[in-house]
Order: structure tokens, then sequence, then C-alpha cells
């Protein structure tokens, strides 16, 4: 990662750096005994069109996996805290993939910088990965869930992948709320549902994502936690 860090302040860092990056993360998280289960990719890899995948967000390790797994489709950009782009090291290389950055301080600049922003990323031929809760959280809030990734969608006019994830092998930190402790018993899982071509009704994909999260994170022995109505107007962390 320092080497992938220093290409990015050199203004050398390429999405091909990007993605051995994030592959050699993965090589580290299964030295250490973690498992890594991805599944349902070919269709949206097959895809000759950017997409905005929508996921639920457990903690850092989809943030650090998903390059290696979702490049293969083509370049990619993430919706972020502005605060990651502080990180050392991580901090650089994300700074350096054209992320869209959110300041959590301004809710409606936020939602309109997702929108246009991401529609400028998608018309260059970039994906979007969109985090639509307002935190992470190791249990899955359908009501908190907003729908602001199948807006961009809908907008834009491109497909979306809804894709479910499950990453409490790393547990959110006590200390460090972004490093916890491993539970080298929990698979980490990735899976893509088809593609929602358009013409893209917002609130029928926003539902279609949700049923698709929920049926997996019940297979996988997630928890689910129906709570309070979502505030549409939320931003997104990674």
């Amino acid at each position: 990662m320092r080497a992938g860090c220093r290409a990015a302040k050199g203004g050398r860092h390429t999405a091909a750096v990007w993605r051995r990056e994030s592959e050699g993360l993965i090589q580290i998280m299964e030295a250490a005994g973690g498992r890594l289960i991805v599944s349902g990719m070919s269709e949206a890899l097959a895809l000759n069109e950017p997409v905005v995948f929508i996921a639920n967000h457990m903690g850092m390790l989809e943030t650090f996996f998903l390059p290696a797994i979702l490049m293969a489709h083509g370049d990619v950009s993430f919706v972020v805290k502005q605060s990651l782009l502080d990180y050392p090291l991580f901090g650089p290389l994300l700074g350096a993939t054209h992320p869209i950055a959110l300041t959590r301080q301004d809710p409606r600049g936020d939602l309109k910088t997702v929108l246009t922003r991401g529609c400028e990323l998608l018309k260059q031929g970039r994906s979007i990965v969109i985090f639509p809760q307002a935190t992470r959280a190791s249990a899955f809030t359908p009501s908190k869930f907003n729908s602001l990734g199948a807006k961009l969608a809908a907008r834009a006019g491109v497909p979306i992948v809804p894709l479910a994830l499950k990453t409490d092998f790393m547990r959110v930190g006590k200390w460090v709320r972004d490093f916890g402790s491993l539970d080298r018993e929990l698979p980490i899982y990735f899976r893509c549902a088809p593609p929602i071509m358009p013409p893209i009704n917002s609130r029928d994909a926003q539902a279609e994502v949700v049923a698709f999260i929920r049926c997996c994170l019940t297979e996988w022995g997630g928890q689910i936690d129906d709570g309070e109505v979502a505030d549409e107007e939320s931003e997104p962390e990674s």
C-alpha cells in the first residue's frame, strides 16, 4: 500500500495500481484466516456500460476489497466521507480515484453533489459505488437505507446492480472505529443481484435492492433491524 500511496502522491496512481493494492489487502486478509466468498458477479461484469452499485455497509473491509472485485467491470468511483481522504496511506489512494466526497455537514448540498458529480462520472464511463446508510453498522436497517443510489441511476439512465455484503469478519473498533478485532469464524460475503435495467422507477428499484440485501443477510445469518424511517437527504457513508 505504501507504494500505491507514493504513486498517488506523485500523480502516477492508476486503476491498475488501485486494483493491485486491493488484491494485496485481500491476500493479507486470507493469510490472517479470512474466507472471501464472492457470487453473482457475472451479469454485472458482462455489462458494457457504467452502473450504480448500491450496497449495505458494515465496515471498512468493503471499501478496501471492492476495487479488486468490481474493477473487472471497469473503473469505479466511491461515494465517501470527506474525512476518509485524510487517512494515512489509504487516503491518497482513494483520493486519486475520482471519489465523490461528502462533508456530512450539509445534507442538501451532499445530495446535490452526488446527483451532479455522479452523473458526470457515469457519463465518463465510471461506475459508482454507493452505501446509502447514514453510518456503518453490523445490523441492516432497511428503513435507514435511503434511495439516493436509485435516484442517481434513474437520473443518469444507467443500470443498478444491487450488492449485498457481510464483512463483520472485522468488527467495528472500540477505540478506532474503522479497525477492530477479527472473527475468523465469519466468512466475508459479496453477492450481486442481476442488474436492474433502465428506465428505472427509483421507488420500485429501491424496494428491490432492499429486498435482495435482506434476503442475502438472512441466508448468511446476518442481523436485520427494522427501525426508523430513512431520511431521504441523509448522505451515504464509506
